[in-house]
């Protein structure tokens, strides 16, 4: 009997727990709920503020703005919060207010850390777990900036390609812009391949005030290892002509530098190797604008196809797509973003993972070795931190590659 009596206290005390948990669920799926998020720039939890959509997403699942709040760079666009909010909730977004409240590291290098883990925790189901996400629209946004989508700059057949744009609203003067051309070939701010590569680049450029622009990869999916020229190079220009006429109006200064890893780092070298060549030049939009780029950030990738490793495996795919190399060697260097660079360039800031292919790391040294050749400036860091193939998230790395900004797009 005693036993019984002693029940009652444990089980009220098990419907009182539940019935907190679930207020507490709703509470958090309510507008305006609070919840936090565990920082390793903070090196604890951080106070979040969701905001639902107005206006209902186009799909079950919501396309999400991470909306940085109170960090250690300074505010570039003078716009209030209030009617930038507003706007990204009235487009469908799910907003999540995340408020560094000052954190003296709260910026490039060291935000980079949080950025990924912000990615990896939305991929994972730790962060926004209650909520259904469109993973394949997830935009880090920093406060006074806005975020403009699907801003077209050619077409491709049935295809339009179109890039997504971060950019200061109303800055004090005019900003210059970092372009990246999309890795996953379908979702230009897909969380999932970000999450992967660990790439951090635009969203925290973003923060230290440039204005950044993620573009549809030039080959459509499914990727197969080719980025064929004059197809890619015509269309990345395209890209950086519409970044430039777009820009005029949003406060932008004109200039502009690629960026990129993997698929996305030959798009960066051959902007580059390119220009001025008019054959690369007339197709899509803003055919009397300049796409003329000032830089380039080169990452891990395929810079020629005139000197690869004898076991290289995309040996045959290439025989296959060109012919073998032996009798078809102009076919093989028309495809070559580094084959187009025969005089000295524009500084360039290039690094690689010491734990990359030896194919990758190979294609850095003939790089590296050319420019060297033609007396052209660069910058090389290698990154010593074994990650493979994902974009470093080295602080000396990154703070390097945010000076090397700064001058090229000032």
């Amino acid at each position: 009997m005693m036993a019984r009596f002693r029940f009652f206290p444990v089980l009220f005390a098990a419907l009182f727990a539940a019935l907190v948990l679930g207020l507490s669920a709703r509470a958090a799926s309510a507008d305006g709920a609070a919840c936090s998020w565990a920082s390793v720039v903070a090196g604890g939890e951080l106070a979040v503020t969701l905001l639902k959509p107005t206006t209902a997403p186009a799909s079950n699942a919501a396309p999400v703005v991470i909306y940085l709040k109170n960090l250690a760079a300074p505010r570039v666009g003078t716009e209030p919060d209030a009617p930038i909010l507003r706007d990204l909730r009235a487009a469908g977004h799910l907003v999540a207010v995340l408020d560094y409240a000052g954190q003296t590291n709260a910026r490039v290098p060291f935000l980079n850390r949080d950025l990924g883990k912000l990615r990896a925790d939305l991929r994972a189901r730790i962060f926004l777990a209650d909520h259904r996400l469109d993973e394949a629209h997830v935009f880090v946004v920093p406060e006074g900036c806005r975020l403009k989508r699907d801003v077209a700059f050619a077409k491709d057949g049935e295809r339009t390609l179109a890039m997504d744009l971060i950019y200061p609203s109303n800055p004090r003067q005019p900003v210059g812009a970092v372009i990246e051309f999309s890795c996953d070939n379908e979702n230009r701010f897909g969380n999932t391949s970000l999450s992967i590569c660990s790439d951090t680049l635009l969203d925290g450029f973003a923060t230290e005030g440039f204005a950044v622009a993620m573009a549809d990869h030039p080959v459509a999916t499914p990727y197969k290892g080719l980025d064929p020229m004059p197809d890619c190079a015509l269309k990345s220009k395209a890209a950086v002509r519409t970044l430039r006429a777009e820009g005029v109006a949003l406060g932008m200064n004109g200039k502009v530098v690629p960026v990129g890893l993997s698929r996305g780092s030959g798009m960066a070298l051959m902007l580059v190797t390119t220009e001025g060549r008019t054959d690369f030049e007339g197709f899509g939009r803003h055919t009397n604008t300049s796409s003329a780029v000032q830089g380039g950030v080169v990452m891990s990738g395929r810079f020629t196809y005139l000197d690869l490793l004898p076991d290289d495996k995309m040996l045959p795919r290439y025989a296959k797509a060109w012919g073998e190399r032996e009798s078809q060697l102009e076919t093989w260097r028309q495809h070559c973003a580094l084959d187009y660079l025969t005089r000295p360039t524009l500084p360039l800031f290039l690094t690689i993972n010491c734990t990359e292919g030896p194919d990758a790391l190979h294609q850095m040294e003939v790089l590296r070795k050319r420019l060297t050749a033609l007396e052209s400036p660069f910058t090389f860091q290698m990154d010593n931190y074994p990650r493979g193939h994902k974009v470093t998230l080295d602080p000396e790395i990154l703070d390097a590659m945010k000076d090397y900004l700064r001058q090229q797009l000032r």
